[in-house]
């Protein structure tokens, strides 16, 4: 009997990334040349880059500077979540929401795409999130993300577990919404990673009064066939975005939550979590399997 093939296979097989490392962060005068590679081979992706950027920016430009100033004088700031949900918009990006995502006290358990799960989910909800320290390598983004009082953590720094548990915890208590993706890595939106456990620490025990609601972002083809997966480094995943014509869209499913504190423990959270989010996923899928 022949052997399926790869267009047969379901889900499809992931880009192979078995010893990819991230190169460093480049310096000015090397993103500039890559910059100007990119351009010369793509002329009218670069002029969606170029205008898409500059759309970016006047967005950061208008919110940012009023952001800040609320900060500075205490007060809450609706315009980090603005920020979120026009820069989705400048990149092309249709976001829908189905269902009712809690308004506070919630912790937000997603599956992961992209970078710009962020801006999805963000956008929606105005959720501070927990992120990957490598993020916090590129500079503007390290900006951005904390303007939204982003944690990075480090999975491998064991001895650091408790004081990163404790950043979540006094970050929800301010912030009352945290978000966390527990694959803890992008796919493409046709599977479903594992989830790490750990992450779940935070919630044993669970602050008074917090939820946990999963959620499912769910893309059309066109936002999967842009999931940051394989060996790309995010300055080309960002580039595929920026230059593809015309729009894609993210159904954000927000799906029903649950107390946390009838857990037994973070594996049986990780467990519930992860069950909810491979049905809905599943059914988005047109009932195909998500292991």
């Amino acid at each position: 009997m022949a052997s399926a093939s790869p267009s047969d296979q379901w889900p499809p097989p992931l880009p192979d990334s078995s010893g990819f490392v991230a190169p460093p962060v480049p310096g000015a005068a090397a993103a500039i040349a890559a910059f100007a590679r990119a351009c010369a081979a793509d002329p009218g992706g670069a002029l969606r880059v170029i205008a898409r950027s500059a759309w970016l920016a006047a967005i950061g430009a208008l919110c940012i500077p009023a952001h800040m100033a609320l900060r500075a004088a205490g007060r809450p700031s609706p315009w980090a979540r603005r920020f979120l949900a026009l820069g989705a918009r400048a990149m092309g990006i249709r976001v829908r929401a189905i269902g009712t995502p809690l308004a506070s006290d919630v912790f937000f358990i997603a599956n992961h795409l992209s970078w710009t799960d962020a801006l999805i989910l963000g956008g929606l909800t105005g959720t501070a999130f927990v992120a990957q320290d490598g993020i916090a390598i590129w500079p503007g983004l390290n900006f951005l993300c904390r303007l939204n009082d982003t944690i990075f953590i480090n999975r491998g720094d064991k001895l650091g577990v408790g004081r990163q548990i404790a950043a979540m915890r006094a970050l929800f208590a301010s912030r009352t919404m945290l978000a966390l993706f527990p694959e803890g890595s992008c796919s493409d939106g046709r599977r479903l990673l594992p989830f790490k456990a750990p992450l779940f620490a935070m919630l044993i025990p669970p602050p008074p009064g917090a939820r946990l609601q999963p959620v499912v972002i769910d893309c059309d083809e066109a936002g999967r066939d842009l999931a940051w997966v394989g060996m790309e480094t995010g300055g080309a995943n960002a580039w595929r975005l920026l230059a593809r014509p015309g729009t894609w869209e993210a159904r954000v499913h927000f799906l029903e939550a649950f107390d946390p504190a009838h857990a037994a423990d973070r594996k049986a959270l990780s467990t519930r979590s992860r069950t909810a989010i491979a049905a809905k996923l599943s059914e988005t899928l047109g009932g195909r399997p998500v292991a």
